[in-house]
C-alpha cells in the first residue's frame, strides 16, 4: 500500500500524455453537434395558462391534438404548430352607441331598437374542439371591423384581431335568433321586464341547440335599453301619460271606494261589538236564572228524596215492628193453644197435679186455730212459697198443723 505525502507523482523523463478524445473520429463530434444545435432550434417548450385550450396541429399529416388542461411540455416546431384558444367568458356587446344594436319588428309591425349583450365560451367538450371547431373556423385569428364611439368625431370604424370561431359563429347567430325570439312579442309587452326576461331565456336555448354542436356556449342573453323610432316613441309616451292619469283617477277611486269600505267595516265592527256585549249581558243573565232553576230544582229534588227516605225507614221500621209483634203474638197464641190443648185433658189435670204437688213439697204451712169445732177448722196461711198463697184460705179436716 502506497501513502501520498502530497506531492505530485513523479513521471519519467520520456513519459508522454496521451488525450483521450484524440481517438474519437470528427465526424461523430459534428455530427453530435450538429444534433445539439438542431434540437435547440427544433424543439420547443409549450405552455398552455389555465385562461386557454392548447391546439397542436400536425402540418405532415394534419392531425390535430386538443390540450385542455394547464401546463408546459415539449414539441417539435418543424413537425407540428402549438395553437392557444382563450376559454374565458367573452362578451359580444350590440349597443346603439356603436350602431350595432338589433332591429326588430314585432308581431302588429311595430319597429324596435334593441341593446342587447351576449356572454359565451367555448364548450369544453375535446371531441367537438378537434372534429368540429378547428376544422371549420381553424385556429388563426382574423380582423373584425366594428364600429366604436369616438368623442371627437362622433363614429369611427375599425378593426381587432379575434378568434376565427368568435368572429365566425356567435355574431350572426345571436342578431338572427335574438330578432327572431324577441320579434314574437307584441308593442305593449315590451314594456314588461318579465316578458323581456322570459324570452332572454328563451333566447339562451335556442342559441345553445344551434351552437353547441360547434363547440360555442351561450350562457347569458341580457337584453338592456329598448327604443322605438321617434313619432312611435312620442305616440307612446303621449298614451302612457293618458293611460298614468286614467290609472291615477282610477287608483282615487279605488282609494275612496276603499276608505267608504273601511269605514263600514269600522261601523259594522262597531255593531257587531255591541251586539255581542249585549248578547253576553243576556246570557249571562239567562245562566245565572237557570242556575238558580237548577239550584231550586235540585234542592226540591234533594228535600223530596230525603223525605222520602225518612218515610222508607218509618215505614220499614213500622213493619219490623208489626211483623214482630204478629210473631210474638202468633208464638203465644199458639203456647195457649197447646197450653189449652195439653191441659184439656186427663194428661192436663195430672201435669197440674204433678206442679201442684211439686210446689207443695217446697212450700212451709203454718197455721193458726181459726175456731174450734169437732167437725170443720179454719186455717188461714202465709208462707214465702212462690206464687204467693198469702190471703188463700184452706178448710181442712180435723183443725190440725
Amino acid at each position: 500500500m502506497e501513502i501520498h505525502t502530497g506531492r505530485p507523482p513523479e513521471f519519467p523523463r520520456n513519459f508522454k500524455f496521451q488525450n483521450p478524445f484524440t481517438r474519437v473520429p470528427l465526424g461523430l463530434v459534428l455530427g453530435l453537434a450538429a444534433l445539439v444545435i438542431l434540437a435547440f432550434f427544433v424543439v420547443r417548450v409549450g405552455r398552455v395558462t389555465a385562461s386557454e385550450v392548447g391546439v397542436l396541429v400536425n402540418n405532415i399529416n394534419g392531425d390535430v391534438e386538443i390540450i385542455p388542461e394547464p401546463g408546459s411540455f415539449f414539441y417539435n416546431s418543424l413537425t407540428s404548430d402549438l395553437y392557444t384558444i382563450d376559454k374565458t367568458v367573452h362578451t359580444l356587446k350590440m349597443m346603439t352607441d356603436t350602431g350595432d344594436e338589433v332591429r326588430i319588428k314585432t308581431r302588429d309591425g311595430s319597429d324596435v331598437r334593441l341593446d342587447v349583450e351576449v356572454n359565451y365560451s367555448l364548450l369544453m367538450d375535446v371531441k367537438v374542439l378537434k372534429e368540429r371547431l378547428v376544422k371549420e373556423t381553424g385556429v388563426k385569428k382574423v380582423p373584425v371591423y366594428r364600429t366604436v364611439a369616438d368623442g371627437r368625431r362622433g363614429r369611427r370604424r375599425t378593426y381587432t384581431l379575434e378568434e376565427a370561431w368568435q368572429a365566425k359563429w356567435i355574431r350572426d347567430y345571436s342578431r338572427a335568433v335574438i330578432r327572431y325570439v324577441f320579434g314574437s312579442l307584441e308593442t305593449e309587452t315590451f314594456y314588461d321586464a318579465a316578458k323581456r326576461e322570459e324570452k332572454a331565456r328563451e333566447s339562451e336555448r335556442e342559441l345553445n341547440k344551434l351552437l353547441n354542436p360547434h363547440g360555442i356556449r351561450v350562457t347569458k342573453v341580457i337584453p338592456d335599453r329598448f327604443r322605438f323610432y321617434d313619432e312611435y316613441e312620442k305616440a307612446i309616451r303621449d298614451k302612457k301619460e293618458a293611460d298614468q292619469e286614467v290609472e291615477k283617477q282610477k287608483a282615487l277611486a279605488r282609494a275612496a271606494i276603499e276608505k267608504q269600505g273601511k269605514e263600514v267595516v269600522l261601523i259594522q265592527k262597531k255593531a257587531e261589538v255591541e251586539i255581542a256585549k249585549i248578547k253576553g249581558e243576556l246570557q249571562e243573565q239567562i245562566l245565572g236564572a237557570e242556575g238558580r232553576v237548577l239550584q231550586v230544582k235540585r234542592a226540591a229534588e234533594a228535600y223530596a228524596y230525603r223525605r222520602k227516605v225518612e218515610a222508607d225507614a218509618a215505614y220499614y221500621q213500622a213493619e219490623r215492628r208489626a211483623k214482630g209483634i204478629l210473631a210474638a203474638a202468633e208464638a203465644e197464641a199458639k203456647a195457649l193453644s197447646n197450653l189449652v190443648a195439653a191441659l184439656s185433658g186427663e194428661g192436663g189435670r195430672n201435669l197440674v197435679l204433678r206442679a201442684l204437688a211439686e210446689r207443695l213439697q217446697t212450700a212451709q204451712i203454718e197455721g193458726q186455730p181459726y175456731a174450734t169445732s169437732s167437725l170443720i177448722q179454719k186455717l188461714q196461711l202465709e208462707g214465702n212459697t212462690k206464687p204467693s198463697n198469702k190471703g188463700r184460705n184452706f178448710m181442712t179436716p180435723g183443725g190440725g198443723k
